[in-house]
């Protein structure tokens, strides 16, 4: 598995340095180089007019603000400089989601780290709009931390699937960190049904259960015994009201270390890419989540 820069936006809060332990984890592993990458925003004062001594107050604002961010960014950067990490910085000025884009388009950037919420929630419940936006508009995975996330270890991965093509590109990442970790790998299936149908051992639910364990197992056989080598890999299927509900259940009852799942969205329009299932476990997963596109 090769990630060959790993770009780490940084907002300053707490599950932003959440992020950080996980993409160190991985760096370390992998060999990978750390981009320390923070944006600064600034207000649009195009359309107004502003007077000249509010112009200049607020210049003086942003300079302290860089300088401030850039001794933050550089003290991280030393940090993982004397852990062994290569690792370098970044600091954009701008809208954070756009200049989060701009360099990871820009960088040979395999995957981005970022916080699940960030400075600007304000909701326990609600997807970080900035992270949003990324996991819709980015083209390579994004590991999204909460706050509450324990101390980074990949030795349980799960990988949702509801038979899209797309779902291969997820088992595919997560093959290669369990490969890279010596980690054990759940292919997950959840029936969109009321949880007291998973009771039903015969009849209709029964035959659909044991032909999506069919599918499962042959989407686990198809995978090239070189890649299978040594990674335990289950199957599993769960009847749960809603997929991304069943999901997130699963992996706190199993408590599960990493959710690697695909970001595509199967009803209506993809919304940029990224699935209502997906950033609903997003919302919600007891663990870190690597989205995964096409």
């Amino acid at each position: 598995m090769q990630i060959r820069e790993i770009l780490w936006a940084s907002d300053g809060s707490n599950e932003s340095r959440g992020a950080l332990r996980w993409g160190e984890l991985l760096a370390k592993r992998l060999g990978s180089k750390v981009v320390a990458f923070t944006v600064l925003e600034t207000p649009n004062l195009s359309n107004l007019a502003v007077a000249e001594d509010l112009k200049r107050e607020l210049t003086a604002i942003e300079t302290k603000t860089r300088q401030r961010e850039t001794k933050r960014i550089e003290r991280i950067k030393e940090l993982l400089l004397r852990k062994g990490f290569n690792a370098e910085t970044e600091i954009a000025t701008g809208i954070p989601h756009e200049e989060i884009l701009k360099v990871a388009q820009s960088r040979p950037v395999d995957l981005v780290v970022m916080g699940r919420r960030g400075l600007n929630a304000w909701a326990r419940m609600l997807l970080g709009s900035t992270t949003a936006k990324v996991l819709r508009e980015v083209h390579v995975p994004v590991l999204t931390v909460r706050q509450s996330a324990g101390k980074p270890t990949v030795k349980d991965i799960l990988v949702p699937t509801d038979f899209a093509r797309s779902d291969a590109a997820a088992l595919d990442w997560a093959m290669g960190l369990a490969g890279e970790f010596g980690a054990a790998v759940t292919l997950l299936h959840i029936f969109e049904a009321h949880k007291s149908w998973d009771s039903v051992k015969g009849g209709s639910m029964g035959r659909l259960r044991d032909a999506a364990t069919k599918k499962l197992q042959s989407i686990i056989a198809a995978i090239p015994n070189e890649k299978r080598k040594g990674i335990v890999i289950t199957e599993n299927v769960k009847v749960f009201p809603r997929p991304w509900s069943g999901i997130v259940d699963f992996a706190r009852k199993r408590k599960v270390d990493i959710i690697v799942m695909s970001t595509h969205g199967r009803k209506g329009v993809p919304r940029f890419f990224l699935g209502s299932a997906a950033e609903s476990v997003i919302k919600n997963a007891p663990c870190p989540v690597i989205a995964v596109k096409r």
